[in-house]
């Protein structure tokens, strides 16, 4: 998992991008939240692996809740 602010107008502009020619939500992948990792994990049979998460940092939170989830939460390793 790769956990990264695209700041300011510019990131805003390439998400808004990046969902239209895809049709992915264009916030799922900033907030990073439990569910939105275990939607991507569940059906590749990956929810009981090791969970590599990378980070700039700037939104701790992010860590914060994937750790704090009982299903992926103890296969969270930080980078």
């Amino acid at each position: 998992v790769h956990s990264r602010s695209l700041e300011g107008r510019p990131g805003q502009r390439l998400l808004r991008k990046i969902a239209r020619n895809t049709g992915c939500d264009p916030r799922a992948a900033l907030d990073m939240t439990p569910e939105y990792v275990k939607a991507v994990l569940e059906p590749r049979g990956m929810l009981d692996r090791p969970i590599l998460f990378i980070t700039d940092h700037q939104r701790p939170e992010i860590l914060e809740n994937l750790l704090a989830d009982p299903d992926i939460g103890p296969n969270i390793r930080l980078i």
